[in-house]
């Protein structure tokens, strides 16, 4: 797992993560509630409905309502 820029909300998958596994990034730990495949982010926090979602210390989207 890999979290690019330290204000970012998601960390990216550097391979394949099952459902359950425990993440810990940045001593922040997460457990996962679904498959995550290789090079794909996950998000580390709660993340409300119209909240953006930050990575590469930037917004690259708007939040649906995500949950960690």
């Amino acid at each position: 797992m890999y979290k690019i820029h330290f204000n970012d909300l998601v960390a990216v998958a550097l391979y394949s993560l099952e459902k359950g596994t425990i993440c810990n990034v940045d001593g922040q730990e997460t457990t996962l509630i679904e498959d995550i495949a290789q090079g794909h982010k996950f998000t580390l926090k709660d993340i409300k409905k119209d909240q953006p979602i930050i990575k590469y210390g930037y917004p690259i989207g708007i939040a649906k309502d995500i949950r960690k």
